[in-house]
């Protein structure tokens, strides 16, 4: 899997789909989604497990972007599945497809990582099946008797857009997201400056497999 591809795919994911109400979350908590708390520590372990099942990168990528990946994924499927209670849908056969995909492919992938790598791989097409959903029930509600498939999405996109400033959406800064023109994109939120060239290197928002490669084990991934 290319570096690039793997640090990318989130933001294409989660485009027009998350917009303000970006905090700062609470001690012990990576993410606030809504009602939702997703720990520290749970961002980690799937992290380290989503890294494993991945760990055949074109070259080696810090930990700290997969992790931010990682994130973006978790939060986009929080909101996703509180937006499926609210309006009382379940995913459909579109997405239940893209799992059995998945679970084919985890079966070559440890244990004890393939329901993380199965439920992070499988986000994009859980939160596209759940907006299309949306979008007819916000069109229907409208009146609009026969809406096209770019007026379903677009629907399913505003009711994405309008969720976080009613519920709310908080990151630790120390994941370096933060929501810029509608999208939840990497930005520097380090309240420290950075000096000399291997700090820079660590706040890059593109990967250095240079910079990887001089990290501890445990720090980088692939």
């Amino acid at each position: 899997m290319s570096k690039t591809r793997l640090m990318t795919a989130a933001t294409t994911a989660l485009a027009g789909l998350l917009l303000t109400g970006c905090g700062s979350a609470a001690p012990g908590v990576a993410v606030k989604v809504g009602d939702e708390e997703l720990t520290v520590r749970h961002v980690d372990s799937v992290t380290e497990h989503y890294c494993a099942a991945v760990g055949d990168l074109e070259s080696e990528v810090p930990m700290g972007f997969v992790r931010q990946y990682v994130v973006q994924l978790l939060t986009l499927r929080s909101q996703a599945s509180q937006i499926a209670d609210q309006y009382g849908v379940e995913p459909g056969s579109t997405y239940y497809n893209d799992v059995a995909q998945r679970q084919g492919t985890a079966g070559t992938k440890p244990e004890e990582v393939r329901d993380d790598y199965v439920e992070l791989a499988s986000t994009t097409a859980y939160a596209q099946d759940i907006l299309d959903q949306v979008g007819r029930i916000r069109l229907e509600d409208q009146g609009v008797a026969d809406p096209t498939a770019e007026q379903v999405t677009q629907a399913g996109i505003d009711v994405f857009n309008q969720w976080p400033d009613a519920n709310g959406i908080e990151i630790d800064p120390r994941y370096g997201l933060e929501a810029v023109d509608g999208v939840l994109s990497p930005v520097d939120t380090n309240t420290s400056v950075a000096v000399g060239d291997t700090a820079r290197s660590g706040l890059e928002t593109e990967p250095d497999p240079a910079f990887a490669a001089t990290l501890p084990v445990n720090h980088r991934c692939g």
